[in-house]
Parts: C-alpha cells; sequence; structure tokens
C-alpha cells in the first residue's frame, strides 16, 4: 500500500508535561497598544471681543515637545507662521512672517494675542513636534466678536454705524417694540439687514427698530418713526345741514376730515372759491338769500385724494323778531312751543 500522506506543518505532537506548558504560553495574547489621547485646542476666553485677549491652548498640554509652531490659517506654510516656541530654559520665541507684536507664546505651547480687532478672526493652526509622540498639525476657528454700538433703522433698512457684519450672530425687527416675524408682507432680506413691507396699510405706522446681537452684546437701533399716508375718504361738516338763521346771525362751520398727512382746506360757497382755507369758517349773516350751499373740500397732497362735504343754509325771511329767535335757537322745538312750529314753515315756503 502507499505510504500515508506526512502530517501538516501546524499540526503538534506533545507528550509530557514540558511540551504542555509551551502551548499554554502560546495562548497569551498581547497587551492591546495605548490609543493617543485627541488633542483640541481650547479658547479662553470661548467669546473674545475686539479690544480683549485670548488664548489658544492645546488640550491636553503636549509632554515632553521639542518645538511647536503657530500659522494664521489653515495649513502650515511658512508665509503664514506667526511664531515657533521653544521650551527650554529660558524659553525661546522665534516670530515668523505672520507675527504682528501682538502674539506671545505661552507654556504648553498656547497661543496669546492681546489687543484683538476683527481681522484677528480666522484660521489659526498649531504643529507640534516631539521625538517621542508626534503630534499632526491642528486646526482651530477664531471668531472675534464686536460690541456693536447699535444701528440706525431708515426707511425701514438697519445699517451699522461702527459694528461691522461679521460680529452679527442675531438680527431682529421690532415694531412698537414688538417682534416682527417674516410673512407675506413683512419680507426680509437673506441677511435680515432689510425690511420690506408690501401693501402698507394704516396699521404698518410706527416705530421700526432693529436688534443686533451676538454672544457679548445686545443693541437696539434708535427708533424710526415710519408714517403711511391715507385718506382722505370722507368729510363732514359740523353742524349738519340744512341750517337755518335770521339775518344778523353769526354761524362758525367746521370741516372735518380723517386723513394723514392732514389735508388742506377749500371753501365754495354756491360754486364759487371763497378763499378761505382752515378747516373752519365763520361768517355773519347781513345780507339775505333764499339759500346757500357752503362745501368744503379737504385735499391730501400725498395720497392725491380729495373729499368733500356741503351744507345748505336758509335765510328766514322777515324774522328779526320772536320767531327768528325761536328758529335760531329751538331747531327742533320743544314741547311746550310745538303750537309756534306751523308758523315757521310757513315763513320758509315764502
Amino acid at each position: 500500500p502507499p505510504p500515508l500522506p506526512a502530517p501538516p506543518v501546524n499540526n503538534i505532537s506533545l507528550s509530557g508535561p514540558t511540551p504542555a506548558a509551551s502551548v499554554l504560553g502560546s495562548c497569551l495574547q498581547p497587551a492591546p497598544a495605548q490609543t493617543p489621547t485627541p488633542v483640541t485646542i481650547v479658547l479662553t476666553p470661548p467669546s473674545p471681543v475686539v479690544g480683549g485677549g485670548v488664548s489658544l491652548a492645546p488640550q491636553p498640554p503636549p509632554q515632553g515637545f521639542v518645538s511647536c509652531s503657530w500659522h494664521r490659517s489653515a495649513t502650515t506654510d511658512e508665509n503664514s507662521r506667526i511664531l515657533t516656541y521653544y521650551p527650554q530654559t529660558p524659553p525661546v520665541q522665534q516670530n515668523g512672517s505672520a507675527h504682528t507684536g501682538q502674539e506671545t507664546a505661552g507654556p504648553g505651547c498656547a497661543l496669546n494675542i492681546a489687543g484683538l480687532t476683527l481681522s484677528d478672526t480666522g484660521n489659526y493652526t498649531v504643529q507640534i513636534q516631539s521625538p517621542t509622540s508626534p503630534v499632526p498639525y491642528i486646526t482651530v476657528h477664531l471668531f472675534v466678536y464686536g460690541k456693536c454700538p447699535g444701528g440706525r433703522a431708515q426707511a425701514i433698512s438697519c445699517q451699522e454705524t461702527e459694528c461691522d457684519s461679521p460680529s452679527v450672530n442675531t438680527m431682529l425687527w421690532l415694531r412698537d417694540g414688538a417682534s416682527l416675524a417674516s410673512s407675506e408682507r413683512l419680507v426680509l432680506s437673506p441677511d435680515n439687514w432689510t425690511l420690506t413691507v408690501l401693501g402698507v396699510t394704516r396699521g404698518d405706522a410706527g416705530a421700526y427698530q432693529c436688534e443686533v446681537g451676538n454672544p457679548v452684546s445686545i443693541n437696539r437701533s434708535k427708533p424710526s418713526n415710519v408714517t403711511v399716508a391715507y385718506g382722505p375718504d370722507s368729510a363732514q361738516i359740523d353742524p349738519p345741514g340744512p341750517i337755518a338763521l335770521t339775518l344778523g346771525s353769526l354761524l362758525n362751520l367746521m370741516c372735518v376730515a380723517d386723513s394723514i398727512p392732514a389735508p388742506s382746506y377749500r371753501w365754495v360757497l354756491n360754486g364759487t372759491d371763497t378763499k378761505e382755507t382752515g378747516s373752519s369758517l365763520t361768517f355773519n349773516l347781513t345780507t339775505w338769500a333764499q339759500q346757500r350751499m357752503y362745501e368744503c373740500r379737504a385735499h391730501n397732497p400725498v395720497t392725491n385724494r380729495t373729499a368733500w362735504a356741503s351744507v345748505t343754509v336758509r335765510d328766514v325771511k322777515g324774522c328779526h323778531g320772536p320767531l327768528g329767535h325761536l328758529w335760531l335757537n329751538h331747531p327742533r322745538f320743544p314741547q311746550t312751543l310745538q303750537p309756534r312750529q306751523s308758523d315757521v314753515y310757513e315763513e320758509l315756503k315764502k
């Protein structure tokens, strides 16, 4: 018969205690490698403001590093290098081409920036050199906030005076102190900087303000009063007609019209302009005429709308005595004087 095949090489034939001990030793697993702690950059304070300072520090602080370089960009390009810090005794700071005189290095590879401006907003990258545990470069975005003094609301458009837009996180519009939400008629620009009111109505009048804010400050603009021109839709004369007077009587007519801005007035007598332009007309009935038609015309120069009202004034002929006095002072005739009403009506027919 053919010879039996040789046993596979991965099979082990054991006999005695010593090989068994070797097998047990071969089953021991190697200790897992330690995962390095991730390094982040912490800002102190977390919301730095214009004129203040900030510290950008790697956390946890690197140990046993040889040097660290800070760059004003998202890369480690030499042209963007701010400084390189060597933690020897004493420490050495080597400034780069992006150094402005406001940056200093601190213990633990921290970067300190004093006298912040809005232009300091941007990416900052640190590269740490260590012979034992090399760390790749780390980038953080620094946002510098401005303390906005508030803006101006003009023609319901908010404009800042000293606060640049990168410092504004929120924008709110208010009318008479109440916040406004975007709707079909209230349209906000993409940056919320301009409010447009469509189909303006009387209710849209009021004091408009814009409120800008960021994590360190909130400011409102001064109120901008917006008026809505309207009217007049109608006019009326007080007292209403018909009015009956005797010769020598004094009459005052008042024209009333709801309009913004206030309308101008013209008085017309029997179709002829009287040249009187006030809202009231006062005259003394010195000549007799059977009937006069006074008309008030109220005109709004902004809306170009005109409304008018008229009143009829009738003279009581020959009523210089008790009957004229009765008509002038008792237009509705108290019950005690009812029997004499017929006398007045008969007189008016003449």
